[in-house]
């Protein structure tokens, strides 16, 4: 049985409590909730809302260093060029070079790194979050969720190795447009100068 979002909330939060937000050990401490100010600057730069859960996690617990590896992305970070909204401005506005892979479409962000050029993406025009997965810039869109990928990890997932890269495979969809059942089509993307 699917743990609640209220259930898995409830789960991070215990992990958080205990001193294991990620998998990788923290140097430095979790950082604190962001402010509301900056999920809604997400939220119009991105073009859609935040998924609940998620929401919940970066406004009450902690603006990113929760999940898997060193944990999710913070929503802006001014020291680290890769916070998930920097990143998706920059990959929104810069000049495609033909020689490296096309960044993901308008409403999937980068989320959680994995190291060696694998990020889990999070597509924020499926209302509870469609994962993603991007190596090296292959990418594919996952048939998991961002509440069923946090609870995977909850129960001790690895994403890591051959087992890892088994489930990731047995998860990926066909190829198809990156628009879809449950998906926002049609994003207006209003990208500010200095978000």
């Amino acid at each position: 049985m699917r743990m609640t979002d209220d259930e898995l909330f409830d789960a991070v939060l215990a992990r958080v409590r205990e001193g294991r937000p990620a998998d990788s050990p923290h140097r430095d401490a979790l950082p604190g909730p962001a402010a509301l100010a900056e999920v809604e600057v997400f939220e119009r730069i991105v073009g859609c809302p935040m998924p609940p859960l998620l929401r919940r996690i970066y406004l009450e617990i902690g603006d990113g260093g929760i999940g898997p590896f060193d944990g999710i992305s913070a929503l802006q970070d001014e020291d680290e060029p890769m916070g998930m909204l920097n990143a998706y401005v920059e990959y929104l506005t810069e000049e495609l070079d033909p020689e490296i892979p096309p960044p993901p479409p308008a409403g999937v962000l980068f989320f959680c790194d994995m190291g060696c050029a694998q990020w889990f993406l999070l597509d924020c025009r499926h209302p509870d979050g469609q994962m993603w997965w991007w190596e090296e810039g292959d990418r594919h869109k996952l048939d998991l969720t961002f509440p069923q990928w946090l609870e995977s990890w909850l129960r001790g997932q690895t994403w890591t190795g051959r087992d890892g890269a088994e489930v990731i495979d047995s998860l990926k969809l066909s190829e198809e447009s990156w628009v879809g059942p449950g998906v926002t089509e049609g994003l207006v993307i209003e990208v500010p100068d200095n978000p």
